[in-house]
């Protein structure tokens, strides 16, 4: 007697709105209004708005590819299986390893950075709140969500994220109402390009996160439909946000690039020159619970990317298996133990919340960076087996965007110290792993490799 087919992700349950939500989530352009704006100012000055416009286009051109890829193998595994099937095996497992490892980094931080704004705004009003404890609660609440229910994982996540952007969106336009809305001395800056590329390799990152929509695979409603729109979508609407809320920052600082460069929170800054500082605290709250719903969106991405590393048995096998949810909840259960104790362990060796979040968020940008570099020559190669001349938009991507993202990876490792040298260094150890997989995956599971290669399992 045969043994039961195992069981598997099942399909038609996450609607488009769901699967935006969940990308939107995992970019988290709430970062970029409450912390990451300043940096990027420090370089790209009254241009900054220009210079989230330029990333956003090519990283519009990326995403396309990514969609591509994402159309042509709905699967849990996203850019894991489909590059596998259109470069080489080996580029699509250090794809998924690499996709594992970013995941991972934005996964352990992000509770943490949560935990981190929770105190923070407490502390104004006089309430004192151990920022790791904060950071369990999150971690807990996302691994029991998460693991019952995908589609409530997803709303809330969806629900999280409207609320963070309403309470930035705001204090955006009730600054923009002040400054008004024609603001001359940023349209005629004028523009230098070192700074100007330097400040786009600070702000690419800021789009990361979209390809997740890609890993619901077939459990989204219209698979082929709804994840190409998704991944765009997302892009589009977080430059949008980008440019508007660098345009409105900068006239709310009366056009001092200097001092919005070195304020640690613009927004609870702009909120409180305003005169509602009821809106400073909200901000903080806002990234908080901006926050909490990246966590939700990465447990269920790396998740589901686990568990299809483990059905085609690059991971242990029992990643692969479902649960009574009908989610992939040992996947689950192992990152939510993860990332649960690692909140605690950061708590008990009073590990500094910043130079965590630095580590990790080297580590995410490199994951990134790899796959996206994968998928710019994946879709090339899979255009030319089909007799098909290049897109446009794949040509453009290896022409524009190839470039930038090797130059940003560099930058990881020359004139880079400290923790940023480390974290560069630990990917590539990390790689070097991924590689190693490889080989013993390929020599002890023929026939997984067989069903991966010939596509007879697209979870």
């Amino acid at each position: 007697m045969s043994a039961p087919e195992p069981l598997q992700l099942p399909s038609n349950r996450v609607s488009f709105v769901e699967m935006l939500g969940h990308t939107v989530a995992n970019i988290t352009p709430s970062a970029m209004a409450t912390v990451t704006l300043s940096l990027v100012v420090a370089e790209g000055g009254l241009l900054t708005w220009a210079v989230y416009l330029a990333v956003g286009f090519l990283m519009l051109l990326v995403a396309a590819q990514v969609a591509a890829l994402a159309r042509e193998v709905p699967a849990a595994g996203s850019l894991f299986v489909s590059v596998s099937r259109t470069l080489h095996p080996l580029a699509g497992v250090l794809s998924g390893w690499s996709m594992a490892g970013g995941y991972l980094g934005a996964l352990l931080a992000a509770p943490i950075v949560g935990g981190l704004f929770v105190a923070k705004g407490l502390h104004v009003v006089g309430v004192s709140v151990p920022w790791p404890f904060v950071a369990v609660v999150f971690s807990v609440f996302a691994w029991a969500l998460t693991v019952r229910d995908v589609g409530l994982a997803t709303r809330y996540s969806l629900l999280i994220e409207i609320a963070s952007l309403l309470v930035i969106l705001v204090i955006g336009v009730m600054t923009l109402a002040h400054t008004g809305i024609r603001d001359s001395v940023q349209w005629r800056a004028p523009f230098h390009a070192g700074p100007f590329f330097q400040a786009m390799t600070l702000s690419i990152l800021a789009y990361g996160g979209f390809e997740t929509a890609a890993n619901f695979g077939r459990e989204g409603m219209l698979p082929k439909r709804d994840v190409p729109l998704a991944i765009l979508a997302a892009v589009l609407f977080s430059a949008a946000f980008y440019v508007f809320m660098a345009y409105v920052e900068m006239a709310g600082f009366a056009n001092n690039a200097y001092k919005l460069a070195h304020t640690e929170a613009p927004l609870s800054a702009l909120a409180v020159s305003e005169g509602f500082s009821g809106l400073a605290l909200l901000s903080d709250f806002a990234m908080a619970i901006a926050a909490l719903s990246a966590t939700i969106a990465t447990l269920n991405s790396l998740g589901r990317l686990l568990y299809s590393m483990g059905r085609h048995r690059v991971l242990p096998a029992a990643l692969g298996e479902i649960g009574r949810h009908r989610t992939p909840a040992r996947a689950l259960h192992v990152l939510g133990a993860l990332t649960t104790g690692f909140a605690v362990l950061a708590g008990v060796m009073r590990w500094s919340p910043l130079v965590i979040v630095n580590l990790f968020g080297v580590f995410t940008a490199l994951g990134f960076i790899v796959i996206y570099l994968f998928a710019m020559l994946a879709v090339p190669v899979l255009r030319h087996r089909r007799g098909l001349a290049p897109s446009w938009t794949a040509t453009l991507a290896l022409v524009t965007a190839v470039p930038l993202l090797l130059y940003v990876f560099g930058q990881n490792f020359w004139g880079a110290s400290g923790v940023t040298l480390i974290a560069a260094y630990s990917f590539i150890g990390y790689l070097f792993l991924g590689a190693q997989l490889y080989r013993v995956w390929r020599r002890h599971n023929t026939s997984a490799l067989a069903d991966f290669t010939l596509a007879r399992d697209d979870d």
